[in-house]
């Protein structure tokens, strides 16, 4: 009975404490965005800008899904538990935030938060940072797992994970109808649907390439590299044949492979858009992962 009681004890301490990291990072986003630091001094108000408040609260989801990939051994000890846990926590934060701070840099480079944000309330730009938050968690989680409490790798598959995800960026030009600055700049929901399912898919590519046994850093790269390109080739097969699957007609019977229209940017698109993103992931990850050659074959 007493063990369980110290279990317990030892449960609470550390959910506190993992409060007490999330309440440090509501100051530290002050750092990222200057221009709200009055709102994170105050009360927050969902009803007076949805726009930030789904553009903060998204960071908190982030951060949640990055503390999931720390574990807490107690047989080492609650004090030294605790510190490995709050360092690796920070590192992960901190990595967490400089990754969502680059990805956005490049993707909204024509836009500015507090243009946007704070005086516009684009739906369109907090739904896609959102997005933006939610998958570089994950991706920052897969890391962490991957490198197995070593800093050194940690940083090697971090940057690596950066400059994948810098690339796939500005693959949604190639394969999307949508114009994304000309629809950021009208607020335009069809966008953020789009958008969001395109950056969602390519998230979950780009951890099943990262999830994988290593036993040396070079060839594990190697093989996520493989992966990787495997992937690029993969994609666009299923995306253009789930296009021929599921056509779509406009109202003028036109069919959607045609010239841009206007029904294009309706909200209807968008989301059949990024349906088509996010399944066109999930299948070629199938085909990447889980086809098993043997020994014969050459192994990517």
């Amino acid at each position: 009975m007493a063990e369980i009681f110290d279990r317990l004890v030892i449960r609470i301490i550390l959910a506190a404490f993992v409060c007490l990291m999330i309440y440090l990072y509501r100051y530290a986003h002050v750092i990222f965005y200057p221009s709200v630091k009055r709102q994170v001094l105050k009360k927050i108000n969902p009803a007076e800008n949805p726009a930030d408040t789904i553009h903060l609260f998204s960071r908190l989801v982030g951060i949640s899904i990055i503390f999931s990939s720390i574990s807490f051994n107690e047989t080492s000890g609650v004090l030294l538990s605790l510190f490995h846990f709050a360092v690796w926590g920070s590192i992960a934060v901190i990595l967490y935030l400089l990754s969502l701070y680059i990805v956005e840099s490049v993707v909204f480079y024509n836009f500015d938060y507090t243009d946007e944000v704070l005086k516009r309330k684009n739906m369109s730009y907090a739904f896609i940072s959102f997005c933006h938050a939610i998958v570089i968690a994950y991706l920052t989680r897969t890391v962490m797992l991957e490198a197995e409490n070593s800093l050194v790798i940690l940083l090697v598959l971090w940057l690596y994970m950066l400059v994948i995800v810098g690339i796939s960026i500005k693959y949604y030009t190639f394969i999307s109808k949508l114009t994304f600055n000309r629809l950021m700049i009208q607020k335009n929901l069809s966008l953020c649907f789009s958008y969001g399912g395109f950056t969602l898919g390519t998230g979950f590519i780009i951890a099943s390439c990262f999830d994988q046994e290593h036993y040396e850093i070079t060839v594990f790269c190697i093989q996520v590299l493989l992966k990787t390109i495997l992937s690029l080739i993969i994609f666009p097969l299923f995306k253009k044949g789930l296009v021929r699957i599921f056509p779509i007609r406009l109202s003028e019977g036109r069919a959607f492979e045609g010239e841009i229209d206007t029904e294009m940017q309706s909200l209807g698109y968008g989301f059949y858009e990024g349906c088509i993103f996010i399944s066109g992931a999930i299948l070629t990850t199938m085909i990447v992962n889980r086809i098993q050659f043997g020994t014969i074959y050459p192994f990517f």
